[in-house]
């Protein structure tokens, strides 16, 4: 199992580090399965770190981008924030912790899985693809 971010999300991700967000600050992952792989298609900033998702927050989601929502991201994620995402309503997503510098942030990727409790199991990134030259 694995994560692809495709060019346009991961410059997304990019540019909301450009901001410097404070630790805890987080989004939603926009994209679908394909196989063990997820597509991360698009993110798109939600918390400010001091609210936290939830079940409520996911099915408002899902009202948005029907079956898309494939996880979350935060930047230097509290404690809080992990506790929240290790549940049965972000079982089976992806998160994406986020750190480092601006222009190439570290991202470590992870499933919310279950083994005698909700747990987050690291996965690969699968490596980025070409890109055309921006014009």
């Amino acid at each position: 199992m694995d994560a692809f971010i495709t060019p346009e999300a991961r410059r997304e991700i990019e540019a909301l580090t450009v901001f410097r967000p404070k630790p805890g600050a987080w989004g939603v992952l926009v994209g679908h399965r394909r196989g063990p792989r997820f597509v991360v298609e698009k993110a798109f900033p939600a918390g400010d770190g001091r609210a936290v998702p939830d079940e409520r927050l996911l099915a408002g989601l899902d009202a948005v981008w029907p079956g898309r929502t494939i996880g979350l991201f935060a930047f230097r994620p509290t404690a809080a924030f992990l506790k929240a995402v290790r549940g049965p309503a972000w079982y089976g997503k992806l998160l994406l912790r986020l750190s480092g510098p601006v222009r190439l942030p570290a991202i470590r990727p992870s499933v919310v899985e279950f083994e005698r409790g909700f747990v987050l199991d690291p996965i690969g990134l699968a490596p980025a693809a070409k890109e055309k030259a921006r014009e």
